[in-house]
């Protein structure tokens, strides 16, 4: 099996996965309730939930792309 079809397989586990599903969205449920309780002078931990949450997402866009990686390739070899 190619690394391609390894990594995607690894990615589609953790995206069904539902308790990574559920880690991930607890995580960026706190780091939004950060940004709504926080002091206006409280910048640094905005900042700090601001720079989780793009983490979070650019996990998700890699596990996108992995998956697509697989389905690029399938498509290649037609």
């Amino acid at each position: 099996m190619s690394d391609i079809r390894i990594t995607a397989d690894e990615a589609k586990r953790l995206k069904n996965d539902t308790a990574f599903k559920q880690f991930v969205e607890d995580v960026r449920e706190r780091q939004k309730d950060v940004f709504a309780t926080s002091d206006a002078k409280d910048i640094e931990a905005r900042e700090e939930a601001h720079a989780v949450i793009r983490a979070l997402n650019l996990i998700e866009m890699n596990l996108d792309a992995a998956i697509a990686a697989e389905t690029f390739l399938d498509l290649r070899k037609g």
